[in-house]
């Protein structure tokens, strides 16, 4: 069964508030992408404290409630939360995927930043399917392997942005991440199914810079 949600994405020009010039998703145009060295960013760090997860519905996306840090950049951040969009929010060379997933994270002085991870499809995911078993069943508990979500690889590409969905709050660090993860088209559909299609349309890069670090 669909679940239900508040906003309606065959309306997005109705979502508000709707100005301001750093909004997301964009697509990552990777030949205009600004190549940045150890000395000017750092690696991504990520620590997940345990394997169970809250799942929760807030009325814009099926989100599970997660404990974990980051090192972004050199500063602390703490994991709030991590969902889905169906099909990839945002694009590489215009180039969209069946799923991007959204792990939400805060520091203590209010900055929001998000790391988001582009699936293929390929073989089944175990992880995922943890994560559609819990939103099926909308599960108050329940356990998911967040970190094999995530590719080995935390090379990314960076920008400053917003939410995708309202109130689309400015100032949001993005992180996304080069290498892609694979789910099967099954799982796609499963999601589909009990979300349906959630993805924001792009918006306009105006005058942002990207920014791309090699891990390796």
């Amino acid at each position: 069964m669909p679940a239900r949600f508040f906003i309606d994405y065959q309306n997005q020009n109705d979502w508000l508030p709707l100005a301001g010039t750093l909004q997301s998703p964009i697509n990552i145009d990777t030949s205009l992408a600004e190549t940045v060295t150890a000395r000017e960013a750092s690696s991504i760090k990520l620590f997940f404290d345990s394997n169970q997860r809250s799942f929760f519905n807030n009325g814009q996306n099926l989100q599970l409630l997660c404990h974990g840090k980051a090192r972004l950049n050199g500063r602390r951040f703490s994991l709030v939360q991590l969902h889905f969009h169906a099909e990839s929010e945002h694009t590489i060379d215009q180039q969209q995927f069946p799923l991007e997933g959204h792990f939400l994270y805060r520091a203590a002085n209010g900055q929001t930043a998000v790391v988001a991870v582009l699936y293929t499809i390929g073989r089944h995911n175990s992880a995922f399917e943890q994560v559609l078993q819990q939103f099926a069943n909308e599960n108050a508990e329940g356990e998911c392997a967040l970190d094999t979500l995530l590719p080995m690889d935390k090379s990314y590409y960076h920008y400053l942005g917003s939410l995708t969905t309202p109130p689309l709050t400015e100032n949001v660090e993005w992180y996304v991440l080069q290498q892609t993860m694979s789910v099967s088209a099954e799982q796609v559909a499963k999601f589909e199914k009990i979300h349906g299609k959630n993805c924001r349309n792009l918006q306009p890069l105006n005058d942002r810079s990207v920014l791309h670090f090699a891990e390796k």
